[in-house]
């Protein structure tokens, strides 16, 4: 029979959950004028940098509203100089008493009228140079484009049709929802030090570090839960919007009472420990477990540091059982260490 002492050690404060990869930009371009596609110079689903062009409508219709506008300035200029002139001139003859004041302010009205039609064909001007631009769609920033079913001929409808989405890929963010709890001990532990993310595989190894860098300004009250992001370096876009992953927050160490999860056995829906006194005699001890650690567990209650735990044989275990003890060669062998990290998993 092997025993192994319990003994106190340093492990990691942690907690995981499971997280959502979030984009940091995130947009999805619709067409902002009516009319045909004439181009798509991009492959959907591939890199694209900012201002690169994604698509480009037909113009021609934009243009000749632009010259019909421009045509309507200068005839709109015409009348209101003319107008203006009209103004002056009868101005000079009402002061000499050969024109009344009530024609002056007909003419003073007309002056008015005419300006106001130049400011709406400045305006016109100023709408169909925004449709030449719009006829042409770029990239806002640099990202992965998403697939398109938009292809040159399509013809689409202003402010309805969605042309693609564009996303940041690089770095990216990993958005949890935390506790109250934990939440709390966040906050604590960024006053105090430094906090860790770790992005778990499927085994639950780490594959890549993140760093909390957002907080939402409140709870959610439905779920009680509190929004946190943390910014991640994603180079190889192993990760994506949308992506469910199981992320590990650090917030520090702290001295546990440890033991081999092995030693533990479960006796109507209690946890316990087989321990040998001095005399090499078997006490059965109702024990209270927290998190695990690599191939250990944390005893809440029921057991002092020091004390010798049974490893092996425990099926033939029995209370006041005398046995003959024999120690482990190396009792790191038992798995004392503890690297691997405890976590409160998934609030």
């Amino acid at each position: 029979m092997t025993v192994v002492q319990a003994r106190t050690e340093a492990v990691p404060i942690s907690f995981t959950y499971t997280g959502t990869i979030i984009s940091q930009q995130d947009a999805a371009l619709q067409a902002r004028v009516t009319g045909e596609v004439t181009d798509r110079p991009f492959e959907p689903g591939s890199h694209v940098k900012k201002g690169q062009l994604l698509f480009r409508i037909d113009k021609r219709p934009f243009e000749v509203a632009l010259a019909q506008a421009k045509a309507q300035e200068g005839q709109a200029k015409a009348q209101l100089q003319f107008a203006q002139a009209e103004v002056v001139r009868t101005d000079t003859l009402a002061d000499k008493g050969y024109a009344s004041e009530q024609r002056l302010q007909q003419l003073q009205s007309n002056a008015a009228s005419a300006a106001a039609q130049v400011q709406g064909a400045e305006a016109a001007i100023a709408r169909q140079s925004l449709n030449l631009d719009y006829a042409e769609v770029n990239a806002p920033f640099d990202g992965r484009a998403s697939l398109s079913i938009i292809n040159p001929g399509d013809l689409v409808i202003e402010n309805q049709t969605q042309l693609v989405t564009v996303v940041q890929v690089d770095p990216i963010d990993v958005q949890m929802a935390l506790s109250s709890e934990d939440s709390e001990a966040l906050r604590e532990a960024m006053q105090t030090g430094e906090v860790t993310v770790e992005v778990l595989d499927d085994a639950g190894k780490p594959v890549r570090t993140a760093k909390i860098y957002q907080l939402d300004n409140r709870f959610d009250p439905r779920t009680a839960r509190r929004l946190v992001r943390a910014l991640m370096q994603n180079e190889d876009e192993r990760f994506l919007p949308g992506q469910f992953v199981r992320a590990r927050v650090t917030l520090g160490r702290e001295d546990k009472l440890l033991v081999p999860t092995i030693a533990l056995s479960a006796r109507l829906a209690q946890q316990i420990v087989y321990a040998v006194d001095d005399q090499g005699i078997v006490r059965q001890k109702p024990v209270t477990t927290g998190d695990s650690y690599g191939e250990n567990t944390s005893i809440l209650a029921g057991l002092k540091p020091g004390e010798r735990i049974v490893t092996d044989h425990l099926e033939d275990m029995r209370q006041d059982m005398k046995v003959e003890v024999r120690s482990p060669q190396k009792e790191a062998s038992n798995g004392m260490a503890q690297d691997g990290g405890g976590s409160r998993d998934d609030r």
